[in-house]
C-alpha cells in the first residue's frame, strides 16, 4: 500500500512539475518604462505616488502588464517606450502570427505605437547595447511621409510653474508643446522620476492621423502592424504581429528564428485639440504560440530553405541553395569563426567546441538570420 501511494504521489509530483514548466503566454517582466510627457503621466501612469522613482515606476508598470492582457500603461507623447520580457524566447512560427499586443483604441480613436524586437544573444535576461533591436515594418513603414532616425528633445518646465506645457524640439528644425490639458490635474506631465532636464527619444515618426471636424476630432486607425491601433477584438488579426517583418536599422529584411524582447513606444508628434497629445496605450502582450519548438529550417523571402544541424555535435552541418557567409559566435558573443557556406551541404569541424549555446548569423544577398544553436 505504501508503495503504491509512493508512486502516485511521484506521478503527481512529474505533472506538477509538468504544468510549471509550461511556458507562460504573457508578460513576465518589465525590463524599462520610460514614458514622454504627457496628459497622464504623474497622474494614472503611472499615480502620483508611483512616480517618485524608477523603480516604483517600472514594479508599477508590472502590476498592469505582467501575466495579464487587461492593464493598461501609457507611453505619453512621441518617443515614449515600455520593454518587456518573458520567461522564454517568441518562437517565429512559419506563416502565423506570433504574438499580440493589447490596447485601449476603438473605432476613429487609434493611437499607433511601433514595436521593436530584440533577441537575448548572450542569453543574460536583459537587452544590451550590442544586441540590436529590429523595427516590425507596418503599412506606413515604406511611407515618403514617414520619417527615419527621428529625435525629440523634450524640456522639463520651471517646477514653480505649475501646469506649464512641455517644451520640445526635434533633428528636422521643429519645435512644438505638449499641451497640458485643462482635465490634466497633475502639476507637471514631464516624468517626476526623471532626473535629467532634457529627454530625448529617436526612433521611425509616423505621419499623423487627426481628422478634425469643427471641434471634434477623430484618430483613424492605419491599416496593419502598430500597438494601440486597431480594437483588440478586430477581425483578421490587426492587432497581432509578425516577426517577419523585422527589418534592420537601414530597412533591410532581417529573419529572426525567435526573439526574446519587446519595445513599444509612440510613433506620432501630434495634437488633437481637446484630445491633447497622441499617446499609445498598452493593455498586455501575448504570445500566440509560448510552446513553440525553435526551427531548424529557416524560410528566406523567395522560399529558399537553409538547414542547420541543431543540436550538433563533433561537426555541425549547414544545407544552402544559395552562397552566403556563415559567423559562428559564443553565446556571449564572442567570434569562433566565419565560414563560406555554397549551394549544398557544407560541414563544419566542431570538436574544438565544448558543449553549450551557441549563436550564428547567417548572411546572404537578401537577408540576415541569427539562429540559436547547442552542441551537445
Amino acid at each position: 500500500m505504501m508503495k503504491r501511494n509512493l508512486l502516485v504521489t511521484i506521478l503527481l509530483g512529474l505533472i506538477v512539475c509538468n504544468l510549471q514548466a509550461a511556458n507562460s503566454a504573457y508578460v513576465t517582466q518589465i525590463i524599462d518604462y520610460r514614458p514622454a510627457p504627457g496628459q497622464h503621466i504623474n497622474r494614472l501612469f503611472p499615480p502620483a505616488d508611483k512616480s517618485d522613482s524608477h523603480e516604483n515606476a517600472v514594479a508599477w508598470a508590472a502590476t498592469q502588464l505582467v501575466g495579464k492582457t487587461n492593464g493598461l500603461v501609457g507611453l505619453g507623447a512621441f518617443g515614449g517606450y515600455i520593454i518587456v520580457g518573458f520567461d522564454h524566447s517568441i518562437v517565429n512560427v512559419a506563416e502565423e502570427y506570433d504574438f499580440k499586443v493589447y490596447g485601449n483604441a476603438f473605432a476613429n480613436s487609434a493611437e499607433p505605437g511601433i514595436v521593436m524586437v530584440c533577441q537575448d544573444l548572450n542569453g543574460n535576461g536583459v537587452p544590451d547595447n550590442d544586441e540590436p533591436w529590429y523595427e516590425l515594418a507596418g503599412s506606413d513603414y515604406q511611407l515618403s511621409s514617414t520619417i527615419k532616425n527621428y529625435e525629440i528633445t523634450y524640456t522639463r518646465p520651471n517646477p514653480d510653474l505649475q501646469k506649464s506645457h512641455i517644451q520640445w524640439t526635434d533633428n528636422q528644425g521643429g519645435s512644438g508643446q505638449v499641451t497640458h490639458i485643462s482635465f490634466a490635474s497633475q502639476s507637471t506631465m514631464y516624468p517626476l522620476w526623471i532626473a535629467d532636464n532634457t529627454l530625448t527619444f529617436r526612433g521611425t515618426k509616423l505621419a499623423g492621423n487627426a481628422v478634425q471636424n469643427g471641434s471634434n476630432f477623430t484618430l483613424p486607425a492605419l491599416s496593419w502592424g502598430y500597438a494601440d491601433n486597431q480594437p483588440n477584438n478586430s477581425t483578421n488579426d490587426k492587432t497581432s504581429f509578425n516577426i517577419d517583418w523585422a527589418v534592420d536599422a537601414s530597412g533591410n529584411p532581417v529573419q529572426l528564428t525567435h526573439i526574446d524582447f519587446i519595445k513599444i513606444y509612440t510613433a506620432m508628434v501630434q495634437e488633437a485639440g481637446w484630445l491633447g497629445e497622441t499617446s499609445t496605450e498598452i493593455a498586455g502582450v501575448e504570445d500566440l504560440h509560448p510552446n513553440a519548438s525553435l526551427p531548424t529550417v529557416i524560410h528566406s523571402q523567395e522560399n529558399k530553405q537553409m538547414y542547420i544541424q541543431n543540436p550538433f555535435n563533433e561537426t555541425l552541418i549547414v544545407k544552402a541553395n544559395e552562397n552566403c557567409e556563415m559567423i559562428l559566435y559564443t553565446i556571449s558573443g564572442n567570434l569562433i569563426g566565419k565560414y563560406m557556406i555554397t549551394p549544398g551541404e557544407n560541414t563544419i569541424t566542431t570538436s574544438q567546441l565544448p558543449t553549450g549555446n551557441y549563436i550564428v548569423h547567417i548572411i546572404n544577398t537578401k537577408q540576415n538570420h541569427i539562429y540559436k544553436l547547442i552542441k551537445h
